[in-house]
């Protein structure tokens, strides 16, 4: 089991809601670096950048095209760790950049449904589209830590673009109570709705099964979403064919 062997103050304070998925993965990667002072964490506009000005415990850069940014550090810095922690309004409308990328650094998206525009049912997945060009892909959630840091770990260890699509649950965008982060993206990974795998040299690994294939309903209900049951009957048929898929190999 991959555990955290350091748990210092990565930041001071946070402005960002209680219940913060995308400040809990924020944590997750700072406790997992070995070297803070050799490390950058590049981020495009929006919450996480507020974080520079809370005591970051790391080079903190925030800019309006991360990528630029990374890769230009990159160039000249090949010494340093870098991070881009962008969410996935940005991902998506600069897809195309990111994935022309070949230099050494790590992308991570922290996704909240805020591209989904307060509907979680149309989140978009971008690991299946990193996976052609990355050297390394995955997807992640904070509610499996453990999953999480192996696979910070493992892109840490190659060289080029790594690219983790991180689910990070929104109590704003999901509606849900803040005490409830941790829970709701268990159910999220359960229901299939965000299964967890990796991708290195196109070869797919599972990386968490979940008890049941069957609990989409379960999902729908938690968050309390105005699905009817035709509709809850065709995502879980969806989900169970993507999930065959996955375990054949392929990603659809």
């Amino acid at each position: 089991m991959e555990i955290l062997t350091k748990l210092d103050r990565v930041f001071e304070s946070s402005n960002n809601c209680p219940g913060c998925g995308s400040i809990l993965g924020l944590k997750f990667i700072l406790q997992t670096v070995e070297d803070l002072k050799k490390t950058v964490l590049v981020t495009s506009p929006g919450d996480i950048a507020l974080m520079g000005k809370a005591g970051l415990k790391v080079n903190f850069i925030n800019s309006r095209n991360p990528v630029a940014t990374a890769r230009g550090l990159a160039h000249a810095r090949p010494d340093l760790n870098i991070i881009v922690y962008s969410g996935d309004v940005f991902t998506n409308m600069n897809l195309p950049s990111i994935l022309a990328t070949k230099e050494n650094f790590l992308y991570i998206c922290y996704n909240n449904s805020g591209y989904a525009n307060i509907n979680i049912m149309t989140t978009k997945e971008f690991a299946p589209l990193a996976m052609h060009n990355a050297v390394y892909t995955a997807t992640a959630s904070v509610s499996y830590y453990e999953d999480f840091i192996a696979k910070l770990r493992k892109a840490f260890s190659k060289q080029g673009l790594k690219f983790i699509d991180l689910l990070a649950p929104c109590p704003a965008i999901w509606n849900y109570d803040p005490s409830n982060t941790i829970e709701v993206g268990r159910m999220a990974t359960e229901s299939l709705f965000w299964p967890l795998y990796g991708v290195e040299n196109r070869a797919i690994t599972i990386t968490k099964i979940p008890p049941s294939v069957e609990q989409f309903q379960k999902f729908v209900d938690m968050l309390k979403l105005p699905v009817s049951p035709q509709d809850v009957q065709a995502t879980q048929e969806y989900f169970s064919r993507r999930w065959k898929a996955l375990n054949e190999g392929d990603i659809i």
